[in-house]
């Protein structure tokens, strides 16, 4: 394998034409915006803060969803170690309260809720917007914390695409290769867009100054190789000006280890022999646009997705056998069927209403070991929705959105005793919340927009959260109440010329009913329970700058203070109090540059004792591109420059410096 990523890399011939990001840039290689899957709130200016383009992924070498969000004020990225999966938190809230979605379409597990974003990769994508503080109710139930929505690519030209190949070397080895294909046509009436990308790694290279553990030798973590295979064809039809109507087909597949614990903790239940030999996600989606008259629109969206994973737990390092009583074998095979209407007009002077209905199916089939009956659960969410912006005056917008969420459990099962040979059901509850907002948008001149905002969210209880009784250390709980939040902030965007732009905002949100692991319910076993109030309080910030043609610079800082008002004596864990990360950008010539980026966080804690925590730390990454030809250009990074040993989740080290380098083709 190793060889042919060498090939590969002698090959290359691809990476998006990576054009700085100045205005007088032509980005041949740009990626344009399937307008049609994004959420817009309007009246709501769109902010860069909460906007990731694909120019700025790709410039910066972010091929992963979790490494794209990272770039933006508020957004602190962690790892679940015991399963080698990603974690985004917005202003503190996990993805279960803060839902994915492609093209606004939901793409989080049934089960759990989750979703691993290192899985989805960023090379098909044209943007990636994140809703913070004030979420639109038209997105659909559970955005308790915000939303997260890749917007995929639509083409312009008759034929348009790029080619992206390279590698990465780490402890003098190539330890990865990736590549990438994109290519679309636009015939006026109808388009087509089809990608493909692809990560191979072998490993992550461990810092040089790594001190070897009980679980880890060091030089090349154990058992972190991944492989992701990203897909998608998109065809749409436009019979005129104003409508639309696509079918999205995505599909990717991964396989990946799962490092074992490496830290200080002496927790027996840490030590995990795990691989993931199947991660596979399929969706198939419809989005169609309509317009009704020259004031009014139907958006619709009718979407199948399909969830498949297979984890192998083993004995020991060797990865072989299955005979411990820890062993085992776990396969999920999850469904979703849904669909969304949504419909807007502007018939009323100065007003813009939005009405909006959302029903999704979810459904869980958990499969055992050999022999053993498969476990059923299915749930039911059903949502109505009304958002209106009352233009006031040319300086004044108000947004008022409310959301009726219902949710029906239709089916969950248990074994009835160890032997797992009869079922029998769960008690079903079913729940419904409410969720409001109210929003002030004040233009006070072209170049200030203030926006004060307050809105009661809310987030179901997950399928895991209320059935799972985690490899029999815990308590099931069907009488779970949703959790909600009272978020109010005040975002202020400062604009005063083309070279300069400043963003903050100030926010605080009010938990009530969170739902918190209980310790020694009956004995020693925990219980998710709703006994948690709590209160998150932020400031974040950013600027872009360019003072001159051949500089521009880039800077975000956020700070947050979690407290649990309920038992202060528990922490809140994987978000640092203070980030700060940007970089400075020498543009040489219109497709030759050098960039220093860099990140700076304070400690987070690792469990909710406060025990074990995660070290501040400070990394350093060095990007270069040159324009080889109009069309071909050579990208080179060193990230980690100074080989930085840290952590983000205690027990589970990072990689160190690492070399990367690609080419990219676009036309």
């Amino acid at each position: 394998m190793k060889k042919a990523v060498l090939i590969v890399l002698l090959l290359a011939a691809v990476r998006p034409a990576i054009a700085a990001e100045s205005s007088s840039s032509s980005e041949a290689g740009s990626a344009s915006v399937f307008t049609a899957g994004e959420i817009v709130v309007t009246g709501k200016k769109a902010e860069s803060a909460e906007t990731v383009t694909s120019e700025r992924m790709e410039m910066l070498d972010k091929m992963s969803l979790s490494s794209a969000a990272n770039l933006l004020p508020g957004i602190n990225i962690s790892n679940v170690g015991g399963r080698n999966e990603g974690m985004v938190y917005v202003r503190g809230f996990d993805m279960r309260q803060v839902p994915l979605y492609l093209d606004g379409v939901p793409l989080y597990v049934p089960y759990d809720g989750y979703v691993d974003p290192n899985r989805f990769l960023t090379a098909n994508l044209s943007e990636v917007n994140i809703s913070k503080g004030f979420t639109s109710v038209l997105y659909g139930p559970n955005t308790m914390g915000g939303a997260i929505n890749m917007v995929s690519r639509k083409p312009e030209k008759r034929l348009e695409g790029n080619v992206m190949a390279g590698g990465s070397m780490g402890n003098d080895e190539i330890d990865a290769g990736f590549g990438a294909v994109n290519i679309g046509s636009n015939q006026g009436k109808w388009y087509v867009q089809a990608g493909l990308s692809l990560l191979t790694r072998d490993f992550r290279p461990l810092s040089g100054s790594y001190v070897a553990s009980k679980n880890e030798d060091g030089d090349e973590r154990d058992n972190s190789d991944t492989r992701d295979r990203n897909a998608t064809i998109k065809v749409g039809y436009t019979p005129n000006a104003t409508d639309e109507y696509t079918i999205t087909f995505n599909s990717q597949h991964s396989v990946k280890g799962v490092p074992v614990y490496a830290g200080s903790n002496p927790d027996p239940k840490l030590t995990r022999y795990w691989r993931f030999t199947n991660w596979d996600k399929t969706s198939l989606y419809y989005i169609g646009r309509t317009s009704l008259g020259e004031k009014s629109y139907l958006k619709t969206r009718a979407y199948f997705d399909n969830y498949y994973n297979t984890l192998e737990a083993y004995d020991g390092a060797t990865y072989t056998t299955q005979n411990k009583p820890s062993s085992f074998s776990s396969r999920y095979d999850d469904h979703t069927v849904g669909g969304s209407v949504e419909f807007g007009s502007s018939i009323m002077q100065d007003n813009v209403l939005k009405l909006a209905l959302h029903d999704k199916y979810d459904m869980h089939n958990e499969i055992g070991d050999t022999g053993e009956e498969p476990l059923k659960f299915a749930d039911n969410t059903f949502s109505i929705a009304a958002e209106n912006t009352w233009t006031a005056s040319e300086h004044l917008s108000v947004i008022a959105g409310v959301r009726q969420d219902f949710r029906t459990t239709i089916r969950a099962q248990e074994f009835t005793d160890s032997s797992k040979t009869a079922i029998r059901s769960f008690e079903l509850e079913d729940n419904q919340a409410t969720n409001a907002q109210l929003a002030v948008v004040g233009h006070l001149d072209d170049s200030n927009v203030l926006t004060g905002y307050v809105a009661r969210t809310t987030r179901f209880p997950t399928l895991k959260d209320r059935y799972s009784y985690r490899m029999g250390q815990a308590i099931a709980n069907p009488g779970l109440d949703p959790e909600t939040s009272l978020n109010y902030g005040i975002d202020y965007a400062f604009t005063p010329s083309g070279t300069l732009s400043l963003h903050a905002s100030v926010y605080q949100s009010k938990l009530d009913d969170t739902i918190q692991q209980v310790n020694n319910v009956v004995g020693t076993l925990w219980q998710m329970q709703n006994t948690g109030k709590s209160t998150f309080t932020g400031f974040e910030s950013s600027a872009d700058w360019q003072p001159l043609d051949w500089l521009k610079t880039h800077v975000a800082y956020s700070v947050i203070d979690r407290q649990n008002d309920s038992n202060p004596l528990l922490v809140f864990t994987d978000v640092p109090k203070h980030k700060l990360n940007g970089y400075v950008q020498f543009l040489l010539k219109k497709e030759t540059w050098l960039l220093v980026e860099s990140e700076y966080n304070t400690k987070r804690y690792s469990n909710t004792n406060g025990l074990y925590t995660a070290s501040p730390y400070g990394l350093v990454n060095l990007h270069m591109n040159t324009g080889l030809t109009d069309a071909l250009s050579l990208h080179a990074a060193v990230n980690n420059l100074f080989d930085r040993n840290y952590t983000v989740s205690e027990g589970y080290p990072e990689p160190g410096r690492e070399y990367v380098m690609s080419m990219n083709y676009a036309f």
